[in-house]
């Protein structure tokens, strides 16, 4: 029974968070003296009711009253009466599943009912030892006979099979769970509970998980001849089935045959099967019969799902997906959904996806994006296109230069930011576009303003000076007088330079270094690939004990003097000004700012 009215209230309060005042205590102590006159009533109807009523306040006790409840319920399991035994087998597993350590003096009773002659009640009474954690092979013999004889009772066969997954073959187990799938599906579309539904189906899991391949052709015995016209049990068998390994022979066929189900439930969950079949048969069959679905209203709920699932494994479908993007009669939340698959599609770090799907999804992903990121308007359509932007274009100079392009043609202010913050993240990757950034140092946005700055900052750690550099050097000097010409323009000598400059030796880095070479690779043979440039040398004693900073800023002050330029590359690509201002010390880099 359930409390009503002033009593509910009670219980309602007795049960949440009470504040520790007067009132609340009154409350909780009201809530008590109605729990123990309840307690009472039931202990009464425990001594004095039939049986009916006995087994039914047992059921309303819990386990501080275990030796006044073990003793009835153990009477009622010898009952004469089937029914009576069956009502006391299924209280002791209700009272045991909600608490097992307070019923174990149930135990001999169970056990000697697991013989009773009714199937049902030995079922019921193992299914509360089984809430005693008593091992199954103790079980096993009641649950054989139960199954083995057969019942009338669907769900008694259920639990004997249901008890024996592991133990015994699953051929042996497959039909008494099926019939009870069959039961509660039926019931289920008549207005049943689901939660049956579902205790059949996680049986049926179990028995699918030992991947036994005899269960194949039972089930599939259970499929409906006519796809068009599936019974109660049939989306749950199609699920069931696809978790074997391999899967069912012709699945893909039969998946697609249940596509033209007129339950929705059941087209939903074949197309979404149909999703996870990505070996090439399989998406040469049903890709074909998807893709024209995208260009109908109720066709794309079907159908996106399975296209998301194999997203750069397929060309066909990328262009009417591409085309439902652009589609304006199209829901946004299908549009939206379009470009999400195609830059899934389009991701290069994918490496199930065939080269060739990936390719043309990410040139129909960029071509419906690129206005987008273009226009000024920074909305949930520029979000999905930027999304899948980093593993669509991998190579990360190429995604620069797009980004600098659109942050200079696009006029929003969050977009920009947007861009700037992508930029930023970058690092020097984003070096070809530093004039793009550069540019919005001015922006009448403070945010742009601060946000160009940290990007630049990443991009190019010594932009601050290798601005003032050239501004200097642009600033109007006196004509300075004519100098002699280089005394030679062959490389210097790779060896004696790093000697040189390892001790700090200014007069050595002379002779070896004039106007006519210091921007020429070092000549060393000892020394493989691209070779260094004398101020790449120069910056890599950054840091080094050998030579003090004072004697590292004499020399490139000097190869500044004789045409050396900090804003040169090295042989990996990086900007020298740039590698410098995060290893040399203060007094090279005001050497290096001339």
């Amino acid at each position: 029974m359930r409390p009503h009215g002033m009593l509910a209230s009670i219980c309602a309060l007795a049960t949440g968070a009470l504040l520790v005042t007067p009132a609340a205590d009154a409350r909780q102590s009201e809530v008590e003296k109605i729990r123990a006159e309840w307690r009472q009533d039931h202990l009464r109807q425990l001594e004095r009711g039939d049986a009916k009523a006995q087994i039914e306040a047992a059921g309303r006790l819990d386990g501080d009253d275990a030796d006044k409840v073990v003793p009835v319920l153990a009477r009622h399991l010898a009952s004469a009466d089937a029914n009576i035994r069956l009502s006391a087998a299924n209280t002791f597993w209700t009272l045991i599943s909600r608490k097992a350590d307070a019923w174990e003096t149930a135990r001999p009773s169970l056990m000697a009912a697991l013989d009773d002659a009714d199937g049902a009640v030995a079922m019921y009474a193992a299914g509360a030892l089984a809430g005693l954690k008593t091992p199954p092979e103790v079980l096993a013999p009641a649950r054989k006979r139960v199954l083995e004889a057969g019942h009338p009772r669907a769900y008694v066969r259920f639990l004997a099979a249901r008890g024996l997954i592991g133990t015994e073959p699953p051929a042996k187990l497959v039909t008494p769970l099926l019939d009870y799938l069959d039961e509660t599906a039926a019931a289920r579309k008549r207005g049943g509970s689901r939660e049956n539904l579902q205790l059949a189906e996680r049986a049926l899991e179990r028995l699918v998980a030992t991947q036994d391949r005899s269960l194949i052709e039972v089930m599939t015995q259970r499929l409906p001849p006519d796809a068009t016209a599936p019974r109660p049990t049939t989306v749950s068998l199609v699920k069931l089935m696809h978790q074997f390994k391999p899967r069912p022979p012709n699945w893909t066929q039969t998946l697609l045959a249940f596509t033209d189900a007129t339950e929705r439930e059941l087209a939903e969950t074949a197309w979404r099967l149909l999703g996870a079949q990505l070996d090439e048969p399989s998406l040469t069959l049903w890709t074909p019969r998807a893709a024209p679905l995208l260009g109908d209203d109720i066709g794309r709920d079907l159908v996106l799902p399975a296209f998301a699932d194999a997203a750069g494994r397929a060309s066909t479908g990328l262009a009417e997906l591409a085309a439902l993007a652009n589609d304006t009669r199209a829901s946004e939340a299908h549009q939206l959904r379009a470009v999400e698959i195609l830059g899934r599609s389009a991701d290069a770090e994918n490496r199930q996806q065939i080269t060739r799907s990936r390719e043309m999804a990410r040139d129909l992903y960029l071509k419906v994006c690129e206005p987008v990121w273009l226009r000024p308007k920074k909305d949930a359509w520029f979000d999905a296109c930027l999304r899948p932007l980093s593993f669509a274009v991998r190579d990360q100079k190429a995604r620069a230069a797009m980004l600098g392009q659109w942050l200079t043609a696009n006029t929003d202010t969050e977009a920009k930011l947007e861009y700037l913050q992508q930029l930023e993240g970058l690092w020097s990757d984003a070096f070809a576009v530093t004039d793009n950034v550069r540019a919005h140092l001015n922006h009448p946005d403070a945010r742009v303003k601060t946000a160009a700055e940290k990007a630049l900052d990443r991009i190019r750690p010594a932009w601050r000076e290798s601005a003032a550099r050239e501004a200097k050097k642009s600033a109007p000097t006196a004509a300075a007088p004519a100098g002699k010409p280089a005394a030679a323009t062959a490389p210097a000598d790779g060896a004696a330079l790093y000697a040189a400059i390892r001790i700090g030796d200014l007069a050595q880095v002379k002779k070896l270094v004039n106007a006519g070479n210091v921007r020429l690779p070092i000549r060393f043979a000892a020394m493989q690939g691209n070779l260094p440039a004398p101020l790449n040398v120069a910056i890599n004693y950054c840091g080094i004990p050998t030579v003090t900073a004072e004697q590292l800023a004499a020399i490139v002050t000097y190869l500044i003097s004789v045409g050396a330029e900090p804003d040169d590359k090295d042989a990996s690509g990086d900007n020298l000004f740039d590698r410098a201002k995060a290893a040399c010390p203060p007094e090279v880099m005001k050497a290096l700012g001339g």
